[in-house]
């Protein structure tokens, strides 16, 4: 109890050393189906059942934070199981849209027709033709705070290079330059800011960014990276957030008066051992290693240190 007020002592005045006149970004990506801590002792850092406490108190005193998800929260290894358990785990958390992946785009259509509904979130994806996914949104415009938030979502052809070619020729991106600046112009009479969520790798956002217009950051997925500053390019900030839920992206856009960008500032936020976990994800851990008979062996190293 002490170690939660604590927690939750630093995360309102954390917030409140912002200025009201900042939107926040909240990002994850590349969760890879990782429900808990790996206890791997060269990364000592939780995942979903730890974000998902760190983001309801962080909304709870800054409730101008729009939160994102850039795709890949499927495991890597076609746990169907796993699959469909981390999205009752992300359902926990109020995400304002989520992207799909390669990781999710190449799952039996069937299979995500069944599991998909159960994030509770809105799914983007602008630039996919085929296959054809029901309750799919090219884009969404959030309202927050005052502000008009528009989400944009591509996939780029990179991020199914290494797939078989029966899979990549059932999957039909269009162009995602001519798609996101398509969409910019319908929008950005609407919106005081644009976000474009991408899965495609961190070159490659970079590479896009220079043919877009009117997107002012670009959240990223794919490649795994956790930029140690910012990169801006054609006056687009373009951040990730890792991999295996290890840490959540955090972006704080100050604006002016007029609703203007006049400064941005990133942080990437570990989610340490020492964070409260959510009671409803470490059910659906139990849930899995009672199904399965799977449990990490490092996981039980852990427990029985502690017991000791």
């Amino acid at each position: 109890m002490l170690v939660r007020f604590i927690y939750l002592f630093l995360i309102i005045l954390t917030a409140n050393l912002y200025s009201q006149a900042s939107l926040f970004i909240i990002h994850t990506n590349n969760t890879n189906g990782a429900l808990e801590n790996c206890y791997c002792p060269d990364n000592p850092l939780g995942s979903i059942e730890k974000r998902s406490i760190y983001i309801e108190d962080f909304i709870n005193s800054n409730p101008r934070t729009v939160i994102l998800d850039a795709g890949d929260f499927f495991t890597m290894s076609k746990k169907l199981l796993k699959d469909s358990l981390v999205c009752e785990a992300y359902a926990t958390i109020p995400y304002d849209g989520i992207l799909l992946g390669d990781q999710e785009i190449t799952r039996d259509q069937k299979f995500l027709n069944n599991v998909l509904p159960r994030l509770n979130s809105t799914i983007i994806l602008s630039n996919l033709e085929s296959p054809s996914i029901p309750s799919l949104r090219k884009y969404k415009i959030v309202k927050r705070g005052g502000l008009s938030i528009g989400l944009i979502g591509i996939m780029g052809n990179n991020a199914l290079k290494y797939y078989p070619k029966n899979i990549k020729d059932s999957i039909i991106l269009t162009d995602p330059t001519s798609t996101v600046n398509d969409i910019v112009k319908k929008i950005r009479p609407r919106t005081d800011i644009i976000i474009l969520l991408s899965h495609q790798g961190f070159e490659q956002d970079q590479v896009l960014a220079k043919s877009l217009k009117g997107v002012d950051v670009i959240i990223g997925a794919h490649s795994q990276t956790v930029p140690k500053e910012p990169v801006f390019v054609n006056d687009i900030l373009i951040s990730q957030a890792g991999r295996e839920g290890y840490y959540v992206g955090l972006i704080e856009l100050k604006l002016s008066r007029y609703k203007k960008i006049e400064d941005h500032l990133i942080s990437t936020i570990s989610m340490t051992q020492d964070m409260p976990d959510d009671p409803r994800i470490m059910e659906l851990i139990k849930y899995f290693e009672d199904k399965t008979g799977l449990i990490n062996r490092k996981k039980l190293q852990a427990l029985d240190g502690k017991d000791n």
